[in-house]
């Protein structure tokens, strides 16, 4: 664990699903000094609230046992061609933490990279920003804001997700990480609109890279990903590609509905609807009908697609997705 008594200034990309972290992330990683982890870890809360069991992590015994549990985690795995990460041959020295774990690992790939400072992005951990910014005190979190009607339409679109039961998600989400947001203050914590960061890429990135404390790199706008720049033909705000398809893609009445659930929330974040006030719940019942049958489309058809070899993840993946989900799910309240 090198450089043990430097702070970890690790970045958080956070943001519900569906609002275009991926795609910041790929931006960021194209940074000369900020690596990007590929995939998204989900259970640092989950290891956040199991460090106590672990007993005193002054023990070696101990120690050691909570480094062979990160280390050996699918996702880190995965990530380093199905081998355990590596242990650092100093790991006795420097702070006996949860944090320096984690550091160490990301930093192990981020040195592969020739790069010292990482980023990591799990949209769910915006349900956990304090938690992160007290086990990192110096993290920076990116907050990406997207318009719920637009997630709702890609959660459909590719998962056929109940769409008034993602806007109540959304909603939900996005309201906590503002709240914790504000917490933490404008040092730690930025937000970004998705429709800005596709209108607008070159000045939203300079601003993020300013809250990052990095130089602007003309490379982070080489992103991957089809909807960073806007079209000539797409430049009027909030109707450039990939934004306002719920427009086209409901029916009025599930617009209606949509609205109704989350007018507030989208109001708050500065789009328009029809009620800027309102704020309806979904019964508990329906919410808990509605991801269960989410929840058996997703996996019934990714098994499909396994079995007439259309998707080449194996086996394992496939199956311990949903150990991975239900270990989120008990730390997330939506």
């Amino acid at each position: 664990m090198s450089n043990p008594d430097a702070e970890p200034a690790p970045v958080f990309v956070v943001g519900m699903n569906g609002s275009g972290t991926t795609m910041l992330l790929d931006c960021l990683g194209h940074h000369p000094a900020l690596y990007a982890f590929p995939k998204e870890t989900r259970l640092i809360p989950y290891l956040i609230a199991r460090q106590g069991t672990y007993g005193d992590l002054n023990v070696d015994a101990h120690f050691e046992r909570l480094w062979e549990d990160v280390r050996n985690l699918p996702v880190f795995r995965e990530t380093n061609a199905n081998m355990p990460v590596p242990i650092p041959t100093d790991w006795r020295e420097g702070p006996r933490t949860l944090a320096a774990i984690l550091d160490a690992v990301f930093s192990y790939f981020a040195a592969g990279q020739g790069k010292r400072r990482w980023c990591e992005k799990t949209p769910q951990h915006v349900q956990h920003l304090l938690a992160l910014a007290e086990l990192f005190p110096a993290a920076r979190f990116v907050h990406v804001i997207r318009d719920g009607r637009d997630c709702a339409v890609s959660f459909h679109r590719r998962w056929l997700r109940q769409p008034e039961l993602t806007i109540f998600r959304w909603k939900n989400v996005v309201n906590i990480g503002r709240q914790q947001g504000r917490q933490l203050g404008e040092g730690r914590y930025m937000e970004i609109r998705y429709e800005d960061l596709t209108a607008e890429p070159e000045s939203s990135l300079r601003a993020i890279c300013r809250f990052l404390g990095l130089p602007f790199a003309a490379a982070t706008l080489e992103s991957s990903r089809p909807y960073l720049q806007a079209g000539p033909a797409d430049s009027e705000r909030g109707l450039q590609r990939n934004s306002g398809n719920w427009q086209r893609y409901f029916s009025a009445r599930t617009q209606d509905r949509l609205e109704r659930i989350a007018g507030k929330a989208l109001s708050e974040c500065g789009y328009a609807t029809r009620y800027p006030t309102s704020n309806a719940d979904i019964s508990s019942l329906e919410r808990k009908y509605w991801a269960f049958m989410d929840i058996r489309r997703q996996y019934s058809r990714e098994i499909k697609l396994k079995l007439s070899g259309q998707i080449q993840r194996p086996w394992r993946v496939i199956l311990v997705k949903p150990l991975t989900a239900l270990r989120q799910r008990q730390y997330n309240d939506y």
